[in-house]
């Protein structure tokens, strides 16, 4: 029970570090029109936030938001500059229709373009029905019937 509320707090954290792109975004979406009319400081009424005077909940404080981010943004670029081994990398393909096929892999993979039944039948000249299944994410459609 304990940790599904701590995943729960912690895609709420995520949240906020997606939604805001400074500590002071974040502090400012928590002072109310009424707050910088009493205090007449934005300064000010950021501090009191900070300090959990004001705001909803729980504030996150200015090391951990810091933290957070950039780990979010290592994250982002880890995974962009991941490349991802193709199945026909290294691989002696005699076949026509394999041949034709990995050629088109990585624009698979990345969605760019989607195999289908139509494409299976011009590249090999008769549609395949039954016995095929170019994997999960690389077609959709095209798996055994």
């Amino acid at each position: 029970m304990a940790a599904l509320e701590a995943d729960e707090a912690g895609a709420a954290l995520d949240h906020i570090i997606a939604q805001f792109n400074t500590y002071d975004d974040y502090l400012d979406s928590q002072i109310t029109t009424q707050d910088l009319f009493y205090l007449e400081n934005e300064e000010m009424a950021r501090q009191l936030v900070e300090l959990g005077f004001r705001g909803s909940g729980e504030v996150l404080k200015r090391e951990e938001f810091e933290a957070r981010k950039a780990a979010a943004e290592a994250s982002r670029l880890s995974e962009r500059t991941q490349q991802k081994t193709l199945s026909s990398a290294g691989k002696e393909l005699k076949d026509n229709f394999l041949k034709a096929l990995a050629e088109r892999e990585e624009a698979n993979r990345s969605g760019k373009m989607a195999v289908s039944p139509f494409d299976i039948e011009i590249l090999y000249g008769s549609l395949i029905k039954q016995g095929i299944s170019l994997g999960p994410g690389i077609c959709t459609g095209c798996a055994a019937n």
